[in-house]
């Protein structure tokens, strides 16, 4: 009877470790895919101040200047 015990102690023991197994892998596999998404925009991010960088002073404030002149209060 104790032998049997023991038994149904390990197996039960080996269940809950493949379930906390299973759960860790699809963490793992969620963040891995959070890792690419932010990879990805912080990639498309760099792009974005790349092209403003290139683009003349003059521009960009006049660009600032129409859209503060478009610029609503909401209340």
């Amino acid at each position: 009877m104790e032998e049997q015990e023991n038994i149904e102690r390990i197996q039960t023991r080996l269940d809950m470790i493949r379930q906390e197994s299973r759960a860790l892998s699809y963490r793992i596999e969620r963040m891995t895919e959070q890792r690419k998404d932010l990879t990805q925009e912080k990639n498309d991010l760099k792009d974005r101040l790349e092209a403003v960088s290139s683009i003349p002073t003059k521009e960009l404030i006049e660009g600032v200047d129409e859209a503060l002149a478009n610029l609503s209060i909401r209340v």
